[in-house]
């Protein structure tokens, strides 16, 4: 192969990462595949595995991954890999460049077609700043900033701020968490990782609820996420009230990002979670969350939210930042 005509994409989570390689002129996916995070002890193994054996000669590769980018540097907040631009450049030998995952998932917006979002609440769309939010392993927050032309993903580590109440049951929530963590964050409440385990755990310690053996049992294997959804479907009432209280903190801190960034161009929810409880979100708990904030309700029941419903969204802004990043 005489000339690299193709671009290498890269979403890395805490629990899985999506690999893809996309023609660089169309920004079409030719592969994409998905790895266990903890099965490889670094992304030049799991890239290996991607790449072993095949012709591909990239032009260009960019990496999203889940964490703080500090001079091309990308420790992951939930997982014990360093993603580094200089070693990507060595092990591809081809420009690399790392962004924050959700600054990637960002970029990627403005390329879906309508049908790839599932909206919430329509409002009333406004050229300027947008908002993504993004529940996964992890809780992630990026500014959509509008510079006249078009959008500029601006990430942040906003899912680390501290986790603010909304009601006396919050109220005792933040206290419960208290007891475990000194500093209790957005994405103790609002993840898969933490969110649906610390929830769970609090209605039935503190008596809300009554606990169940066969959901804690599901739980040890799969996860609290898979075992709250399961037996939420099924109507357990600690499963259901654990469901529709992550709806609405998620709702609560989706709109305080909107304000935060004065979201006139929308707020967008993204990650894994999101498409899996759609059926939750659409049921009302997450809008009434998102529009409780007193003397701003009536700007935010303006905000068009919209659910993501492509999870490669991620890996095709990361092509497209590659390819802006090495166009001439």
């Amino acid at each position: 192969m005489t000339e690299a005509r193709y671009l290498l994409a890269g979403d890395v989570g805490g629990t899985k990462t999506h690999l893809g390689l996309f023609d660089a002129a169309t920004l079409t996916p030719l592969d994409v595949q998905t790895f266990a995070s903890h099965d490889f002890p670094n992304l030049p193994a799991m890239l290996d595995a991607f790449l072993g054996g095949c012709t591909w000669r990239c032009q260009a590769a960019c990496i999203g991954a889940a964490g703080p980018v500090l001079d091309g540097i990308c420790r992951i907040t939930n997982l014990t890999w360093a993603v580094r631009a200089d070693e990507l450049c060595r092990v591809l030998n081809c420009p690399a460049f790392v962004i924050n995952d959700l600054e990637a998932k960002g970029n990627g917006i403005h390329l879906l077609p309508r049908s790839d979002f599932h909206y919430l609440q329509t409002g009333i769309p406004r050229t300027g700043h947008a908002a993504l939010i993004a529940a996964g392993t992890g809780l992630g927050e990026c500014t959509l900033f509008w510079d006249g032309s078009r959008h500029v993903a601006v990430p942040s580590e906003g899912g680390h701020a501290s986790f603010s109440p909304s009601d006396p049951t919050e109220a005792a929530l933040l206290a419960y968490l208290w007891e475990t963590y000194e500093h209790v964050s957005w994405e103790r409440v609002v993840s898969g990782t933490f969110g649906f385990k610390h929830i769970y755990t609090f209605l039935r310690d503190t008596g809300r609820a009554a606990g169940s053996p066969d959901l804690e049992a599901l739980a040890e294997q799969q996860g609290y996420g898979i075992a709250v959804a399961h037996f939420a479907a099924a109507g357990l009432p600690i499963a259901v009230a654990t469901m529709e209280r992550f709806v609405a903190l998620y709702g609560a801190e989706a709109g305080n990002l909107a304000l935060k960034t004065l979201a006139v161009g929308g707020v967008f929810i993204g990650g894994g979670i999101a498409p899996k409880i759609l059926p939750w979100l659409t049921q009302g708990g997450f809008l009434r969350a998102f529009v409780a904030k007193g003397r701003f309700r009536h700007f935010l029941e303006q905000v068009p939210v919209a659910v993501i419903l492509n999870e490669q969204t991620a890996l095709l802004g990361a092509a497209d930042y590659a390819k802006r990043h090495t166009e001439s």
